[in-house]
Protein backbone atom coordinates (compact mmCIF):
# COMPACT_ATOMS: atom_id res chain seq x y z
CA UNK A 1 0.00 0.00 0.00
CA UNK A 2 1.10 3.30 -0.86
CA UNK A 3 0.15 7.33 -0.75
CA UNK A 4 1.17 9.29 -4.14
CA UNK A 5 0.89 11.99 -5.45
CA UNK A 6 -2.13 11.95 -7.77
CA UNK A 7 -1.44 11.04 -11.84
CA UNK A 8 -3.45 12.25 -14.94
CA UNK A 9 -3.50 8.37 -15.45
CA UNK A 10 -5.60 7.89 -11.98
CA UNK A 11 -8.47 10.35 -13.29
CA UNK A 12 -10.74 7.98 -14.76
CA UNK A 13 -10.62 5.65 -11.65
CA UNK A 14 -10.60 8.37 -9.14
CA UNK A 15 -13.50 10.15 -10.85
CA UNK A 16 -15.76 6.91 -10.08
CA UNK A 17 -14.45 6.47 -6.39
CA UNK A 18 -15.29 10.29 -5.68
CA UNK A 19 -18.54 10.51 -7.48
CA UNK A 20 -19.66 7.53 -5.42
CA UNK A 21 -18.65 8.61 -2.66
CA UNK A 22 -20.13 12.27 -2.48
CA UNK A 23 -23.70 11.89 -4.13
CA UNK A 24 -24.18 15.48 -4.24
CA UNK A 25 -20.47 16.16 -5.87
CA UNK A 26 -20.38 17.88 -9.10
CA UNK A 27 -17.43 16.94 -11.01
CA UNK A 28 -15.72 15.67 -14.24
CA UNK A 29 -12.88 14.00 -15.62
CA UNK A 30 -12.18 17.21 -17.57
CA UNK A 31 -11.84 19.21 -14.63
CA UNK A 32 -10.02 17.28 -12.17
CA UNK A 33 -7.43 16.69 -15.13
CA UNK A 34 -7.65 21.03 -15.50
CA UNK A 35 -7.02 21.04 -11.94
CA UNK A 36 -3.67 18.84 -11.82
CA UNK A 37 -2.57 20.93 -14.77
CA UNK A 38 -3.23 24.49 -13.18
CA UNK A 39 -3.85 23.58 -9.42
CA UNK A 40 -5.89 26.83 -7.80
CA UNK A 41 -4.49 30.09 -8.88
CA UNK A 42 -2.90 32.04 -6.11
CA UNK A 43 -2.68 28.17 -3.95
CA UNK A 44 -0.79 25.53 -3.63
CA UNK A 45 -2.45 22.22 -3.75
CA UNK A 46 -1.48 18.71 -3.59
CA UNK A 47 -4.01 15.68 -4.34
CA UNK A 48 -3.18 12.41 -2.83
CA UNK A 49 -4.24 8.65 -3.86
CA UNK A 50 -3.78 5.59 -1.61
CA UNK A 51 -3.06 2.72 -3.86
CA UNK A 52 -3.49 -1.14 -2.66
CA UNK A 53 -2.74 -4.10 -4.60
CA UNK A 54 -3.01 -1.59 -8.10
CA UNK A 55 -6.25 -0.08 -6.96
CA UNK A 56 -6.86 3.42 -5.80
CA UNK A 57 -8.74 3.12 -2.48
CA UNK A 58 -8.99 6.53 -1.26
CA UNK A 59 -8.17 10.23 -2.11
CA UNK A 60 -7.57 13.13 -0.26
CA UNK A 61 -6.73 16.97 -1.85
CA UNK A 62 -5.24 19.58 0.60
CA UNK A 63 -4.80 23.79 -0.25
CA UNK A 64 -2.86 26.15 1.61
CA UNK A 65 -3.38 29.67 0.74
CA UNK A 66 -1.72 32.36 3.55
CA UNK A 67 -0.77 29.93 6.12
CA UNK A 68 -4.21 27.89 6.34
CA UNK A 69 -3.92 24.37 5.13
CA UNK A 70 -7.57 22.83 3.80
CA UNK A 71 -8.35 19.17 3.57
CA UNK A 72 -10.86 17.91 1.47
CA UNK A 73 -12.16 15.33 -0.41
CA UNK A 74 -11.43 13.00 1.53
CA UNK A 75 -12.57 9.05 1.25
CA UNK A 76 -11.57 5.24 1.51
CA UNK A 77 -13.23 2.69 0.04
CA UNK A 78 -11.06 0.04 2.08
CA UNK A 79 -11.08 0.96 6.21
CA UNK A 80 -10.57 3.91 7.96
CA UNK A 81 -9.39 7.61 6.25
CA UNK A 82 -6.83 8.11 8.99
CA UNK A 83 -3.69 7.32 7.02
CA UNK A 84 -4.69 9.78 4.57
CA UNK A 85 -5.73 12.51 6.45
CA UNK A 86 -2.23 12.67 8.37
CA UNK A 87 -0.60 12.59 4.90
CA UNK A 88 -2.86 15.55 3.77
CA UNK A 89 -1.86 17.37 7.15
CA UNK A 90 1.74 16.54 7.38
CA UNK A 91 1.88 17.77 3.76
CA UNK A 92 0.78 21.07 4.25
CA UNK A 93 2.17 21.47 7.61
CA UNK A 94 5.66 20.93 5.38
CA UNK A 95 4.53 23.15 3.07
CA UNK A 96 4.20 26.10 5.67
CA UNK A 97 0.72 25.81 6.82
CA UNK A 98 -0.06 27.10 10.67
CA UNK A 99 -3.78 26.50 11.24
CA UNK A 100 -5.01 23.75 9.67
CA UNK A 101 -8.89 23.29 8.20
CA UNK A 102 -10.78 19.51 7.57
CA UNK A 103 -14.34 18.96 5.65
CA UNK A 104 -16.41 16.08 7.13
CA UNK A 105 -19.38 15.32 6.46
CA UNK A 106 -22.53 12.83 7.52
CA UNK A 107 -23.04 9.23 5.44
CA UNK A 108 -25.63 11.11 3.86
CA UNK A 109 -23.06 13.55 1.82
CA UNK A 110 -19.71 12.10 1.97
CA UNK A 111 -19.21 8.40 2.57
CA UNK A 112 -17.00 7.19 5.43
CA UNK A 113 -17.98 10.60 6.86
CA UNK A 114 -18.67 9.21 10.37
CA UNK A 115 -15.15 7.40 10.84
CA UNK A 116 -13.88 11.09 9.85
CA UNK A 117 -15.52 12.95 12.26
CA UNK A 118 -14.62 10.43 15.01
CA UNK A 119 -11.12 10.98 13.94
CA UNK A 120 -11.47 14.64 14.17
CA UNK A 121 -13.12 14.32 17.91
CA UNK A 122 -11.28 17.18 19.71
CA UNK A 123 -10.51 19.52 17.02
CA UNK A 124 -12.76 22.86 17.48
CA UNK A 125 -16.11 23.56 14.37
CA UNK A 126 -15.69 26.75 12.93
CA UNK A 127 -17.85 26.35 10.34
CA UNK A 128 -21.18 24.46 9.76
CA UNK A 129 -23.50 24.01 6.21
CA UNK A 130 -26.39 22.90 5.30
CA UNK A 131 -26.23 21.15 1.97
CA UNK A 132 -29.16 20.75 0.43
CA UNK A 133 -30.29 19.33 -3.08
CA UNK A 134 -33.16 20.26 -5.67
CA UNK A 135 -34.75 17.96 -8.07
CA UNK A 136 -35.42 20.42 -11.22
CA UNK A 137 -38.77 18.51 -12.21
CA UNK A 138 -40.18 19.96 -8.66
CA UNK A 139 -39.24 23.52 -9.49
CA UNK A 140 -41.55 26.29 -8.78
CA UNK A 141 -42.97 28.60 -11.27
CA UNK A 142 -40.80 31.33 -12.77
CA UNK A 143 -41.77 33.97 -10.90
CA UNK A 144 -42.23 37.77 -12.89
CA UNK A 145 -39.45 39.96 -13.58
CA UNK A 146 -39.04 42.76 -10.91
CA UNK A 147 -39.25 46.40 -12.70
CA UNK A 148 -36.55 47.61 -14.08
CA UNK A 149 -34.23 44.18 -14.22
CA UNK A 150 -32.23 43.00 -17.21
CA UNK A 151 -30.11 39.41 -16.73
CA UNK A 152 -27.03 38.85 -18.44
CA UNK A 153 -25.19 35.53 -18.93
CA UNK A 154 -21.27 35.73 -17.16
CA UNK A 155 -20.20 35.29 -20.92
CA UNK A 156 -21.23 38.23 -21.98
CA UNK A 157 -20.71 40.40 -19.30
CA UNK A 158 -17.09 42.50 -18.45
CA UNK A 159 -15.61 39.81 -15.96
CA UNK A 160 -13.95 43.00 -13.89
CA UNK A 161 -17.07 44.03 -13.27
CA UNK A 162 -18.49 40.70 -12.12
CA UNK A 163 -15.30 40.15 -9.97
CA UNK A 164 -15.94 43.41 -7.90
CA UNK A 165 -19.56 41.97 -7.49
CA UNK A 166 -18.06 39.15 -6.28
CA UNK A 167 -15.47 40.39 -4.12
CA UNK A 168 -18.13 42.93 -2.38
CA UNK A 169 -20.83 40.04 -1.71
CA UNK A 170 -18.40 37.81 -0.11
CA UNK A 171 -17.56 40.18 2.33
CA UNK A 172 -20.97 39.87 3.69
CA UNK A 173 -20.64 35.46 3.97
CA UNK A 174 -20.73 34.31 7.43
CA UNK A 175 -17.99 31.72 8.84
CA UNK A 176 -14.14 32.42 9.17
CA UNK A 177 -12.62 35.35 7.18
CA UNK A 178 -10.33 34.71 3.96
CA UNK A 179 -8.24 36.84 1.75
CA UNK A 180 -10.39 37.49 -1.52
CA UNK A 181 -8.42 36.16 -4.40
CA UNK A 182 -6.54 38.85 -6.73
CA UNK A 183 -8.20 39.61 -10.17
CA UNK A 184 -5.98 37.43 -11.99
CA UNK A 185 -6.48 34.47 -9.71
CA UNK A 186 -10.54 34.88 -9.86
CA UNK A 187 -10.54 35.31 -13.53
CA UNK A 188 -8.03 32.14 -14.14
CA UNK A 189 -10.23 30.25 -12.14
CA UNK A 190 -13.67 31.61 -13.24
CA UNK A 191 -12.40 31.37 -16.87
CA UNK A 192 -10.94 28.72 -16.94
CA UNK A 193 -11.94 25.82 -15.36
CA UNK A 194 -14.39 23.55 -17.25
CA UNK A 195 -16.74 23.38 -14.72
CA UNK A 196 -17.86 26.83 -14.20
CA UNK A 197 -20.69 27.03 -16.39
CA UNK A 198 -20.58 30.86 -18.06
CA UNK A 199 -24.28 30.22 -19.76
CA UNK A 200 -26.25 29.31 -16.28
CA UNK A 201 -24.40 32.27 -14.86
CA UNK A 202 -26.40 35.53 -14.29
CA UNK A 203 -25.86 38.93 -13.45
CA UNK A 204 -28.83 40.91 -12.66
CA UNK A 205 -28.89 44.71 -13.92
CA UNK A 206 -30.93 47.38 -12.26
CA UNK A 207 -32.33 49.85 -14.30
CA UNK A 208 -28.77 49.14 -16.23
CA UNK A 209 -26.62 49.14 -13.43
CA UNK A 210 -25.00 45.38 -12.25
CA UNK A 211 -26.19 44.74 -8.48
CA UNK A 212 -26.57 40.92 -8.08
CA UNK A 213 -24.54 37.95 -9.43
CA UNK A 214 -25.70 33.85 -9.40
CA UNK A 215 -22.90 31.78 -10.35
CA UNK A 216 -22.79 27.92 -11.24
CA UNK A 217 -20.67 25.27 -11.84
CA UNK A 218 -22.26 22.22 -13.81
CA UNK A 219 -20.99 18.85 -15.13
CA UNK A 220 -22.15 19.89 -18.58
CA UNK A 221 -24.78 16.78 -17.65
CA UNK A 222 -27.07 16.27 -15.35
CA UNK A 223 -26.03 18.14 -12.25
CA UNK A 224 -24.98 21.95 -11.02
CA UNK A 225 -24.11 23.52 -7.73
CA UNK A 226 -24.44 26.85 -6.73
CA UNK A 227 -20.59 28.86 -5.85
CA UNK A 228 -22.22 32.27 -5.61
CA UNK A 229 -25.49 33.99 -5.53
CA UNK A 230 -25.78 37.79 -3.62
CA UNK A 231 -27.12 41.04 -3.95
CA UNK A 232 -24.43 44.29 -3.00
CA UNK A 233 -25.89 45.31 -0.21
CA UNK A 234 -27.89 48.68 -0.93
CA UNK A 235 -29.83 46.78 -3.08
CA UNK A 236 -30.59 43.86 -0.75
CA UNK A 237 -34.18 43.07 0.16
CA UNK A 238 -36.11 43.38 -2.84
CA UNK A 239 -36.35 39.77 -4.32
CA UNK A 240 -33.26 40.16 -6.84
CA UNK A 241 -31.46 37.27 -6.28
CA UNK A 242 -34.19 35.29 -5.66
CA UNK A 243 -35.11 35.72 -8.97
CA UNK A 244 -32.05 35.44 -10.86
CA UNK A 245 -31.93 31.89 -9.25
CA UNK A 246 -35.01 31.06 -10.05
CA UNK A 247 -34.32 32.25 -13.69
CA UNK A 248 -31.00 29.95 -13.71
CA UNK A 249 -32.63 26.83 -12.46
CA UNK A 250 -35.27 27.24 -15.19
CA UNK A 251 -32.70 27.41 -18.00
CA UNK A 252 -30.70 24.37 -16.48
CA UNK A 253 -33.70 22.54 -16.49
CA UNK A 254 -34.46 23.58 -19.80
CA UNK A 255 -31.14 21.87 -21.14
CA UNK A 256 -31.44 18.80 -19.66
CA UNK A 257 -29.85 19.18 -16.13
CA UNK A 258 -32.23 16.87 -13.46
CA UNK A 259 -30.50 17.98 -10.22
CA UNK A 260 -28.92 21.14 -8.33
CA UNK A 261 -27.57 21.61 -5.18
CA UNK A 262 -25.92 23.75 -3.20
CA UNK A 263 -24.24 24.76 0.61
CA UNK A 264 -25.23 27.52 2.81
CA UNK A 265 -23.41 28.66 6.35
CA UNK A 266 -25.95 27.35 9.23
CA UNK A 267 -26.33 31.38 9.96
CA UNK A 268 -26.73 32.41 6.17
CA UNK A 269 -30.61 32.35 6.84
CA UNK A 270 -31.95 34.81 4.10
CA UNK A 271 -30.41 32.12 1.63
CA UNK A 272 -31.40 29.50 3.37
CA UNK A 273 -34.64 30.91 3.08
CA UNK A 274 -34.40 31.85 -0.62
CA UNK A 275 -33.79 28.33 -1.41
CA UNK A 276 -36.14 26.41 0.93
CA UNK A 277 -38.83 28.60 -1.32
CA UNK A 278 -37.02 27.53 -4.70
CA UNK A 279 -37.97 24.21 -3.50
CA UNK A 280 -34.07 23.29 -2.01
CA UNK A 281 -34.32 20.52 0.66
CA UNK A 282 -31.59 19.15 2.98
CA UNK A 283 -29.48 16.77 2.27
CA UNK A 284 -27.34 16.51 5.27
CA UNK A 285 -24.60 18.97 7.01
CA UNK A 286 -21.41 19.49 6.70
CA UNK A 287 -18.72 21.06 8.96
CA UNK A 288 -15.47 22.38 8.96
CA UNK A 289 -13.26 21.36 11.92
CA UNK A 290 -9.98 23.82 12.43
CA UNK A 291 -6.49 23.89 14.85
CA UNK A 292 -3.19 25.72 15.40
CA UNK A 293 -0.69 23.98 13.93
CA UNK A 294 1.06 21.86 17.47
CA UNK A 295 1.45 18.63 16.26
CA UNK A 296 0.61 16.62 13.61
CA UNK A 297 -1.66 13.82 13.89
CA UNK A 298 -0.63 10.43 13.59
CA UNK A 299 -1.77 7.76 10.79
Amino acid sequence: MTIRALTAADIPETHRLLSEAFPALVLSEEAMRWRLDHGSPGADNLALVRVRDDRITGHVRSVLRDGVGNTFLLVSDDGPCTDLLAASERSLVGRGAQRLRVAAAEESVQRGGRALLEALHGSEVVESHRILGLDLRHLPDRPAAPAGVELRTWREFEPRALFEIDRAVNEDEPGEPVVFASFEEWYAEVWGNPLHDLDLSLVLLLDGTPVAITCYVSDRGTRMESAMTGTLRAFRGRGLAGYAKSVALHRARERGLTHAYTGNHEDNAPMLAINARLGYRPVGTERVFAREVREVRAP
